[in-house]
């Protein structure tokens, strides 16, 4: 069989949306896919671009090295799968762009597992969040709801995750909403490693929590109004909703000058109806909403988001 989920951006919500407040992300119509062949051997064989061949063990998987999503989406299932399985995954997602592979392989090769077992797929986005947290230590799971349903959802964690409880204890709001006009992206050159960006926040917020939690619900509501407007089809209001939460994050500290300067440059675009970085910042792309800014580069978003082909 095929399986294959799409990428995805952030469109509104980031930083927030770890604190409970809601969010919107998009998938993309770039996709990473995995051809599965089931093998009576209890073992995993990966092939890809991205990284040498490898063969694991499924009893037990060690989830390491640059498969360790996709064996950390294995572990999840090992006990119920019949046989191993060879994965040759192939991605179309632009490496320059980010775009959330690391989220479509997680949910891409939990299909690919939840099918082999015999498993409901209904439920994968409380799995690939599991995934997620095991390997990073922390994430909203945005982007893997976006890999997961396609489309632009609003997206809401379940009050069991704020508070350190297991994916398990809540499943997040997952709501589909109206597909926007046209997007563009354009990149920094750089990236910031989440991690590091979240750090750097976390740093700044030392004795001044009161201050950032005030900040924080500004940006819920700024969220709010964005998926309010998206929902009754008003993009100029949409637009304008993002404009604004680009002000917030710049006030959160996360947009360097060079962001700044691409997001003011794009503002001078006839037609343009919002502009902000996308994602957790301090690099990566800046996302236009309307007519196209000068170097920037047009996205599709994706209908469909997992799709299994037996």
């Amino acid at each position: 069989m095929k399986v294959s989920a799409p990428g995805s951006i952030m469109i509104t919500g980031e930083h927030a949306v770890v604190y409970g407040h809601a969010a919107i992300v998009a998938a993309v119509e770039q996709r990473i896919t995995i051809e599965v062949t089931p093998l009576a051997e209890r073992q995993l064989q990966i092939l890809s671009d991205i990284a040498p061949p490898a063969t694991v063990p499924l009893d037990p998987i060690v989830v390491e090295g640059p498969y360790r999503f996709v064996l950390a989406a294995a572990a999840r299932f090992a006990g119920r799968l019949p046989g191993g399985a060879r994965l040759e995954i192939a991605s179309e997602i632009d490496p320059t762009l980010g775009l959330g592979s690391s989220a479509a392989v997680t949910v891409a090769a939990l299909g690919a597992f939840a099918r082999l077992s015999g498993a409901p797929t209904e439920g994968l986005h409380t799995d690939a969040l599991a995934v997620v947290r095991r390997i990073q230590g922390r994430g909203s799971g945005a982007d893997l709801a976006a890999s997961l349903k396609g489309g632009m959802n609003a997206y809401r964690l379940g009050a069991g995750m704020l508070t350190g409880a297991p994916p398990e204890a809540a499943r997040a709001q997952i709501d589909r909403l109206p597909m926007p006009p046209a997007l563009s992206l354009r990149h920094a050159g750089y990236k910031t490693p989440t991690a590091e960006v979240l750090a750097r926040v976390a740093a700044a917020m030392e004795g001044r929590e009161a201050e950032f939690a005030a900040l924080y619900d500004r940006m819920g509501d700024c969220a709010a109004a964005t998926i309010a407007a998206a929902t009754r089809r008003d993009w100029t209001g949409f637009g304008a909703a993002l404009t604004v939460y680009q002000g917030l994050m710049a006030e959160l500290g996360v947009c360097d000058d060079t962001m700044g300067r691409i997001v003011a440059e794009a503002k001078v675009t006839p037609g343009l109806m919002g502009a902000k970085i996308t994602g957790s910042g301090l690099g990566d792309c800046v996302l236009a909403l309307g007519a196209r800014p000068e170097g920037f580069t047009p996205v599709a978003l994706a209908e469909e988001g997992l799709r299994i082909d037996d």
